[in-house]
């Protein structure tokens, strides 16, 4: 949460964003390996953001073709597995779409984008091979992308920034037939590193 210092222009960003009221009814689940999931369901959107263990991410970007730093760079990011659907009926069709740009993450001391693709790929050094950019690319969620009614749908792995252990508000903004919606998922946690014991 901001610190009270912040409290003031807190309220004042609130009013600014009184016509998206935070929306949404969100569920908390944890599978038998002790891993977190967050489902957001309201409306046509149905995510899921679940957590990836850093050595699960180190070991899947070094396995294509990664460097070992960059590896380790990517998987110390807070990645997590994102899927995206449209759960809207052909009956009852509603497009929906999810744009990253607009997300945000709250933590102790501010706020923050979480980090896309795009800014990954800016500042990849030379040594990243071509093939492993292309695996990157086509392994992390959509940055902007509209799903039609009738379960279509898309999954990837996205980084929110913050190193292993860390735990952040994360404010999801996507749109229905055109109008802005936005929800925020509490206390969203960064797996801790097994390797480092972070």
């Amino acid at each position: 949460m901001p610190p009270k210092t912040a409290l003031a222009s807190t309220l004042a960003a609130s009013a600014l964003v009184a016509t998206l009221p935070t929306l949404g009814d969100i569920e908390t689940r944890r599978d038998e390996n002790g891993l977190k999931s967050w489902t957001l369901r309201d409306g046509a959107l149905e995510l899921q953001l679940i957590q990836r263990l850093p050595d699960q991410t180190r070991a899947f970007f070094l396995a294509r073709g990664f460097p070992s730093a960059e590896a380790d760079r990517i998987a110390r990011a807070c990645v997590f597995q994102i899927i995206g659907k449209n759960v809207a009926t052909a009956s009852d069709p509603h497009d929906l779409r999810i744009d990253l740009r607009q997300w945000r993450i709250r933590y102790s001391d501010g706020t923050a984008p979480i980090k896309l693709k795009e800014r990954w790929a800016q500042e990849w050094p030379d040594e990243v091979p071509q093939a492993a950019r292309i695996a990157f690319r086509w392994a992390t969620f959509p940055t902007d992308q509209v799903y039609h009614p009738a379960d279509d749908h898309n999954w990837g792995m996205a980084s929110l920034g913050p190193p292993p252990g860390s735990r952040v508000d994360l404010k999801v903004v996507w749109y229905q037939d055109g109008v802005k919606k936005q929800a925020t998922v509490e206390d969203v946690i960064c797996p801790v590193d097994l390797e480092t014991k972070e």
